[in-house]
């Protein structure tokens, strides 16, 4: 008997003693496994031979023959007991080894470095590796098993029973993928049975129809799958192909072959030869617009399908008003192709809702400062010696002269009350007419002589901010136009007769406002092509009682936009300084004392203008809801906020009028 801790060393002699006696046939050795034998080759061989023994025996027994390092996890205890009567290879004995440990609730899990693990069951799926091939069946492994024609959840019902209760399943939905965590022999089973169940065994058919419509079909065939799931229905699914009026069907073969003669069956004529009448109901397009497109495409294919073309059935198509109908009368072939015509136009058109934005923010500022005096001659003289006038400042220092000497002269002639009663009325309206600050100061010395002065100092400002945003819905490729404004009249011409008899004015009256004609064209990937034209128009000014000056902004342009992009139309950015200066020559140069001689009034001009634009598209029901909550919610807010009341008026018009809950 050989100590376990001379075991190695003990094999190894045995292989050298091997070499030397093979020649005398075998040689047997006993130790604590049972009995180690070599073969005339110098193969060792064991007879394992274990009654009651405590497992870490057999872990120690196996880890000297087969050179294996084992990590033993505490709860790994027991004893065991295992015989062989016939001599075991060292892979043979570290097969009954997995085995044993299978028996008894543990398991031998491979590492890095030739190192295993034995672990209880329970513990061992979470550090099973990937499967890999191994020397038997009893080691927990991981495969990854992807299904290409089967769906991955309904086969781990189906794989469930058969995987050892200490592994795990997992079924992937989104890489159609089986994770299973078991025994390499379960993996080993569980890998033929996705394989044999993985199996693509839909056919696929594809049939040209004669009298329906390959979309009618399609629905017809989707439909009986739908309504009969899981209660005898067919396991199929069709496509339709219109340019050759053809369905593709695609399922199981015995469901394909019974649905391909329920096909066969509806597509059969049951139209008699004369029936050549057909009214065609439209839904979405107008009938008159469509029976142009139908009588062109019916005489020519009347003239490719007649055998004879020298006599050729032109189709006959009406138009019936009332109920947007056509009625059609050609030859049936003629009649089920201009019909499937029809279902192809007669389909509801998008809208779109085109929202502009226009933005104006300009700024005026004046500064004005001018000096204004008069000075009289003395004596009996009555002219100024000197004075200054500038026509930009106000008021008029020469009005309030003249009128305080005429004012003052009590001489009592008519002639001179009259100029003086003028002049004091120039003198008030120029003082009522002057802005800002004046600083003055006159009157009249003992001699007679009269002065005067007047500081005259004015700083304006005036901002503006007009926010403009009309909105406008229409259909695609339709052109629409929406106009906010007034009409303002403007003289065009007047005239006289003879002797200024009969006088007459001609008066056009002008649109202003704001004005948004769009024409939009719906393309590929939701791009919109819009037609626009942008026009905002206002009173500037007035010349006369009947004439105006008028501010007007337009855009004409072609664009190209994405479903619910903000652009940029285009604008104005301007900016105007203007500085006017009035003195008097000479004197108004002099450096310091030339602001007595002055006046100056600066005036700054700034414009910011932008037109943006979004457009979106309207396919259905939920969008255009969506678009008229959000103005609708808009309104109602500005109502309630107006009022500062709780409810708005627009939601009880909406309830009392139109019998709209809010």
């Amino acid at each position: 008997m050989v100590s376990r801790r001379n075991k190695v060393l003990h094999g190894a002699a045995l292989a050298m003693l091997g070499g030397f006696i093979a020649p005398l046939g075998q040689y047997a050795v006993a130790d604590d496994l049972g009995e180690t034998r070599v073969r005339a080759d110098g193969t060792q061989t064991h007879v394992m031979n274990l009654k009651d023994v405590d497992i870490s025996v057999l872990i120690d027994d196996v880890s000297a023959i087969t050179g294996h390092t084992f990590v033993v996890h505490p709860s790994v205890r027991g004893r065991i007991s295992v015989s062989s009567q016939t001599p075991l290879t060292d892979r043979e004995v570290f097969q009954v080894f997995l085995s044993t440990l299978r028996v008894n609730g543990f398991t031998a899990i491979p590492s890095q470095g030739g190192v295993y693990k034995i672990v209880p069951e329970q513990s061992a799926s979470a550090e099973a590796a990937l499967a890999r091939p191994s020397v038997g069946g009893d080691q927990f492994e991981t495969a990854v098993l992807r299904l290409r024609n089967f769906d991955a959840a309904e086969a781990a019902k189906m794989i469930k029973p058969i995987t050892n209760p200490q592994g795990q399943l997992t079924a992937s939905s989104a890489s159609n993928t089986l994770i299973v965590v078991d025994y390499a022999a379960n993996i080993s089973r569980v890998r033929k049975i996705v394989a044999e169940i993985d199996q693509d065994r839909n056919e696929t058919l594809t049939m040209a129809l004669v009298n329906m419509s390959a979309t009618e079909m399609a629905k017809t065939v989707n439909g009986m799958k739908a309504a009969n799931r899981g209660s005898g229905g067919y396991d199929v699914s069709a496509l339709a192909i219109e340019s050759n009026n053809s369905i593709i069907i695609k399922g199981d073969a015995r469901d394909v072959a019974a649905v391909h003669e329920i096909v066969r069956g509806l597509d059969v004529s049951n139209r008699k030869d004369d029936e050549s009448l057909k009214v065609l109901s439209l839904k979405h397009s107008e009938a008159a617009e469509l029976a142009p497109i139908l009588e062109s495409m019916g005489k020519r294919l009347a003239e490719q399908t007649s055998p004879d073309k020298s006599n050729v059935s032109v189709p006959t198509i009406a138009v019936y008003e009332p109920t947007n109908s056509l009625v059609v009368s050609a030859s049936p072939m003629v009649v089920r192709q201009l019909e499937r015509v029809v279902e192809e136009l007669d389909r509801r058109r998008s809208q779109v809702l085109v929202e502009a934005i226009i933005v104006e923010l300009s700024d005026d500022a004046a500064r004005e400062l001018g000096l204004e005096f008069v000075l009289s001659g003395t004596g009996s003289s009555t002219t100024p010696f000197a004075a200054t006038n500038f026509t930009r400042s106000t008021p008029n220092v020469l009005a309030l002269a003249g009128a305080l000497i005429l004012g003052d002269d009590g001489n009592g002639d008519s002639d001179t009350t009259s100029t003086s009663s003028s002049l004091q009325t120039v003198a008030i309206n120029s003082l009522l007419g002057s802005a800002g600050g004046l600083l003055g100061i006159g009157g009249e010395t003992s001699d007679g002589t009269i002065f005067g002065a007047i500081l005259n100092a004015v700083d304006t400002d005036v901002s503006s901010n007009v926010l403009s945003t009309p909105h406008l819905l229409t259909l695609d490729n339709e052109e629409a136009s929406i106009t906010v404004g007034q009409e303002v009249p403007i003289t065009t011409g007047e005239a006289l007769g003879d002797n200024n008899s009969n006088p007459f004015r001609t008066v056009e009256r002008k649109p202003l406002g704001v004005t948004l004609e769009v024409t939009p064209q719906i393309g590929e990937g939701d791009s919109i092509k819009l037609q626009l034209r942008q026009e905002v128009s206002s009173i500037f000014d007035s010349v006369s009682g009947t004439d105006f000056i008028t501010n007007n902004r337009e855009i004409n342009t072609t664009i190209l936009a994405d479903d619910g992009e903000i652009i940029v139309l285009g604008g104005l950015i301007k900016e105007e300084e203007t500085l006017n200066v009035s003195k008097v020559p000479l004197l108004g140069d002099i450096p310091g004392v030339g602001r007595l001689f002055s006046s100056e009034g600066t005036t700054k001009k700034r414009t910011n203008l932008m037109v943006f634009l979004k457009p979106t598209i309207i396919r259905d029901a939920d969008t255009m809801r969506r678009a008229t909550q959000q103005k609708y919610q808009y309104i109602r807010q500005e109502q309630i906020a107006a009022s500062r009341d709780e409810r708005a008026n627009l939601d009880v018009f909406m309830k009392e009028v139109l019998g709209v809950e809010e």
